[in-house]
Parts: C-alpha cells; sequence; structure tokens
C-alpha cells in the first residue's frame, strides 16, 4: 500500500503547471466557438406577407431591424418569435426566428349615428375592427361587408341597426243574427229568443325599425280569444222545431203511414244545459222528448203535431227521456228545446202523437 501511494507522488510532481494554462485556454476557446456558432440564425421578416430571410447574429431583434434599415411606425403591430431573453444562455439552440411586422391601417366605421375612427393592423378582418370598436352585431342588424373580409386603408363600413317592435291590439269582434223558422208562434211574427255576446279578436302587428326610423306596422297574425255567439230570434213560418227526419212521407202535415195516434194529448216543453243527458244515456237534444216508456217505449220514433194539425210542428221525435209528469200520468209527452224561452212559448199544448216505429223487442 505504501508502495502505491509513492507512485502516485511521483506523477503528480511530473505534471507541470503550463500544461493546466493550455487545456483551460483550448476549452474556453471551443466554448466560444459553440457559443458563437449557436447565436447565427436565420432569421426571416414578414411585413404585410411579403418575407425575406437574413443570416445574422445580432441577438436583438430591433438591432435586425435596424441593420435592414426596416422603419416601424408607432401604430404597426410586431410580433417576434425565435429569439431568447437576452441572457448569456439565451439564444443557445435558437437558430430560427422570425420577425412579423402588420402595417397599421386606418378605417372607419359608421353606427349608432356616430362615427368610429380605428387603426388596425394588415390582415385584420372587419370582425376585429368591431371588436376593438366595441361594436356588437345583433340578430337583424345589417353590414355593408362580410364581417370575415379583410379590411384596406381607408375603408369605410357602415352598421345599420334594425330593430322589431311587436304591439297586440285586442278588436271587438260583433255579435251576429241568427233567425231560424218556427211554428211556436204565428207566422211572420219575430221574436228575440236569447242575446249574443260580442267577441274578441287579438291582432299582432309588427313594425320595422332601421336606426331610429320607424316602418309601418304590418299585421303578421290575428287570433280569436272570445267567439262572439249570435243573437237568436225565430220567426213564425211554420217551421217543424226538430231536425230529426226519419225519411216518411208526409201529406198535408200527417204521416201518411203510421202503427197509431194519441190524438188530443197534453204536452209540456223543457230545456236543459248543453251537455245534459237524457234517462236512455243519450245526450239531450232537439227531437229527443220525454215520454212514460210503458205506453211509448224508449227508441220509439214519432211525428208530433199540434192537435188537429192546427199549425204547431214539433216533427219528427225520439222517445229518449222521462219525468215525474209522465210517469204520473199528469202529462203524455215533454219536448225539448234548446232555450228556455222556447219552452215558454210552448206552453201547454194539446197535440196528436204518431207511432211511426217502434224498436222490436
Amino acid at each position: 500500500m505504501q508502495k502505491i501511494a509513492a507512485k502516485a507522488e511521483v506523477l503528480v510532481s511530473k505534471i507541470r503547471p503550463r500544461h493546466f494554462v493550455a487545456a483551460f485556454v483550448l476549452l474556453l476557446l471551443a466554448f466560444v466557438f459553440l457559443w458563437s456558432a449557436s447565436r447565427i440564425k436565420n432569421v426571416t421578416v414578414d411585413i404585410d406577407g411579403e418575407k425575406q430571410t437574413v443570416v445574422t447574429a445580432l441577438a436583438s431583434p430591433w438591432r435586425v431591424l435596424e441593420e435592414l434599415e426596416i422603419e416601424i411606425e408607432p401604430e404597426d403591430r410586431v410580433t417576434v418569435t425565435g429569439f431568447g431573453d437576452g441572457g448569456f444562455f439565451g439564444e443557445l439552440g435558437q437558430n430560427e426566428a422570425e420577425i412579423r411586422i402588420q402595417s397599421a391601417v386606418n378605417v372607419e366605421i359608421a353606427a349608432d349615428s356616430l362615427k368610429y375612427h380605428v387603426t388596425v393592423a394588415e390582415g385584420d378582418t372587419v370582425a376585429d375592427v368591431l371588436e376593438i370598436s366595441g361594436l356588437e352585431v345583433r340578430e337583424h342588424d345589417i353590414l355593408n361587408v362580410p364581417e370575415t373580409e379583410k379590411v384596406d386603408e381607408g375603408d369605410d363600413i357602415k352598421l345599420t341597426r334594425v330593430d322589431y317592435i311587436t304591439t297586440t291590439e285586442e278588436e271587438t269582434i260583433p255579435r251576429g243574427k241568427t233567425v231560424r223558422g218556427t211554428s211556436l208562434i204565428s207566422n211572420g211574427k219575430t221574436v228575440l229568443l236569447s242575446y249574443g255576446k260580442n267577441g274578441t279578436l287579438l291582432k299582432t302587428f309588427e313594425q320595422k325599425v332601421v336606426d331610429g326610423v320607424y316602418g309601418e306596422r304590418e299585421l303578421v297574425s290575428q287570433e280569436v280569444i272570445k267567439k262572439a255567439t249570435d243573437d237568436i230570434y225565430v220567426k213564425g213560418d211554420g217551421s217543424a222545431i226538430s231536425p230529426l227526419d226519419y225519411g216518411f212521407e208526409i201529406v198535408n202535415g200527417i204521416p201518411a203511414t203510421y202503427e197509431k195516434v194519441f190524438t188530443n194529448v197534453r204536452a209540456t216543453g223543457y230545456y236543459a244545459p248543453y251537455g245534459a243527458g237524457t234517462a236512455t244515456g243519450r245526450l239531450a237534444q232537439v227531437g229527443y222528448v220525454a215520454v212514460d216508456p210503458k205506453i211509448i217505449p224508449y227508441g220509439t220514433k214519432m211525428w208530433i203535431v199540434a192537435h188537429g194539425n192546427t199549425g204547431f210542428v214539433y216533427g219528427y221525435a225520439l222517445a229518449a227521456d222521462t219525468g215525474g209528469a209522465m210517469l204520473s200520468g199528469k202529462n203524455f209527452v215533454d219536448l225539448y228545446y234548446e232555450t228556455y224561452y222556447e219552452c215558454v212559448l210552448n206552453g201547454l199544448r194539446r197535440v196528436d202523437v204518431y207511432i211511426l216505429e217502434t224498436p222490436k223487442k
């Protein structure tokens, strides 16, 4: 072990100090060479799409522009990539760089009765101008140029404001007048049965406003929100009350054929609200009458006229309902009417009831 240590001391003693100096100088020169080589880069200068490339070791993009005698206006947009942060090691390994210059473009945009003078960069679009101006294009607004179009020096852009105002108005629908024939009153006489009601029509209008100037209102829709109902009149003309029609031959107001007839019997009138039912489950309607089903079975088809055929004609009828007066024998038949006043006009009448067809058992 002592022999090995002695040999090491002999080797160290043979190294001269000048060898250390030479090695350090060589290492320093190599580093400087590599560092200098790394700072040489290809710089592309793009001015509004026109490009040129230079090889330079300048670390500052502004020095490069100065060497190329390129002047920058205060409002030009300059974008730099590939240059380091300026530190000693900031440029190592960066051999490509770009300096992009977009020249300032002055445009004017008119909107809301104002004019905006805007400076943007070459290649910017109408949308960029709008954003810088703080202007928003709404749904119906009109631009004289597309938002995607690139702007040029001195361009005039116009933004036209368009609004639509919607209003509604209610209009009265006058009630009408319905006159139907009847045999409840003497011929030529007219009686008001019921008053109708006015309806309501909702109209929707639209008005176009262009830059504050109002156009004509236009009707765009209308809707009946309340239907009008007619005044109902009856006029004496000998018409049958019932709308039913069973197709039997009627001669001089009397059926040509029938099964049997009940003469000079009592007939009253009754009324029920729309949608009311009957003893047979049918909905009440004109032509359906109440009887005693033990005398006239439900479903029997009849013809009913004033006793002796003296003017009143109820017409075709169907046995569909009953009532206490019929079951007790106080009344023979109760005739259905659409209105209470017609029941009053009917009062108590003496009628002949012709049995046309009895339902088969």
